[in-house]
């Protein structure tokens, strides 16, 4: 079946040469327009063959989201991997919030992920409603009470760029992500490949020890941890921000991958 996706929230996928990077956007209302800056940045600086798919359930509508699961996502992961290796030899990562807890559990599984860096990957999250939601779940009568919708809450800055996203999504999406978390905690020692894990100071939908848990938790080889001083959760959009962002992942993606294949 076709999605008809919100005119610039449709994937991307730029050919260029035999190393990949998979891109993977979060979980909290945004789209591939979140990560289309990066991804052309990333393929002008490099040249890489970059693919950014549309996670299952966003870019169209909200409501596309009520039956989703964590393993719909991980499925986009793989298939993403999948579509680049069909075309290069070497494939990476790069996930922002919900993608990066995505991207993290796929080099669990997949050994062909040569390098990997996250952007604000949850361990934890800060949400007490997330938190709550499993209690709540099991109680009809409480139940009853969370609100169908959950406003996104998107900072006016933001939307002041032309941000393209859901201003809504169903609660329990939370307990997708909850799921993801606990399968991270699992997978987390299995991870071999270098990593690279940012943060922002002032993100305020992860928890602050979320990249020490990650950092701490991989078994890689080469891994390194940066906190963004005064940066929040949607770093890649921020003025102030995201150029150092994007140069630093870059090289290191680079240095991680052969150029001469």
């Amino acid at each position: 079946m076709t999605r008809e996706f919100i005119l610039g929230a449709e994937p991307l996928f730029i050919e260029g040469d035999k190393r990949g990077c998979l891109l993977l956007h979060g979980g909290g209302g945004g789209t591939t327009w979140d990560l289309k800056e990066f991804a052309n940045i990333l393929h002008a600086k490099s040249g890489m063959t970059v693919w950014l798919p549309a996670l299952t359930g966003y870019g169209t509508k909200p409501e596309d989201l009520y039956d989703v699961t964590f393993d719909d996502w991980l499925s986009d992961a793989h298939r993403g991997i999948d579509k680049l290796l069909e075309q290069c030899e070497q494939v990476s990562a790069v996930g922002h919030s919900a993608g990066g807890l995505i991207s993290l559990i796929l080099a669990a599984e997949r050994k062909e992920v040569n390098a990997l860096a996250t952007w604000a990957a949850p361990y934890g999250v800060q949400s007490r409603l997330l938190l709550l939601l499993p209690v709540i779940n099991r109680i009809p009568l409480m139940k009853r009470a969370i609100p169908e919708k959950h406003p996104t809450g998107i900072p006016s800055w933001l939307l002041e760029q032309g941000w393209i996203g859901y201003d809504w999504i169903p609660p329990r999406v939370g307990l997708v992500v909850r799921d993801g978390m606990k399968r991270l905690k699992k997978s987390l020692g299995r991870i071999t490949c270098p990593v690279l894990v940012i943060q922002g100071s002032r993100d305020d939908a992860v928890t602050e020890d979320s990249p020490r848990r990650i950092y701490d938790g991989v078994a890689s080889g080469r891994k390194e941890i940066w906190i963004i001083e005064g940066a929040g959760h949607p770093m890649m959009n921020d003025e102030r921000y995201k150029d150092d962002l994007f140069a630093r992942t870059i090289s290191f993606l680079s240095e991680c991958l052969i150029r001469d294949l």
